[in-house]
């Protein structure tokens, strides 16, 4: 395993009880939506920055019945830090490597 791979999976983990981190590390039994062209999502990272932290958040989200909802991303990311829903960094290239890399975690290990 990598030495980025495994800070993602160490980020993963410390947040896992985040309901989009759940969807990211058990992705076989997430709820996707239908994204056009064949395609599914089920979580869609974004980051964006709230005084001086750097924010990774996913841009499809659970609605009020439960049912996942792609909002625009700064509805989002309105949405995920009143609940709770985001992953703070330090830097913008932290959340942008985050968001960019975290499917490393599905990639098999060598």
């Amino acid at each position: 395993m990598s030495e980025e791979t495994d800070n993602i999976r160490k980020i993963l983990e410390a947040n896992k009880s985040k309901d989009f981190v759940q969807r990211i590390l058990d992705p076989d039994n997430s709820p996707t939506i239908d994204m056009g062209k064949g395609m599914k999502g089920s979580h869609m990272m974004a980051t964006a920055e709230s005084d001086g932290v750097h924010y990774a958040y996913a841009t499809i989200q659970r609605d009020e019945n439960g049912n996942l909802v792609r909002l625009d991303p700064n509805v989002a990311f309105q949405k995920a830090m009143a609940q709770g829903e985001v992953i703070g960094f330090k830097t913008a290239a932290e959340a942008d490597d985050f968001a960019r890399n975290y499917k490393k975690v599905w990639e098999p290990e060598e």
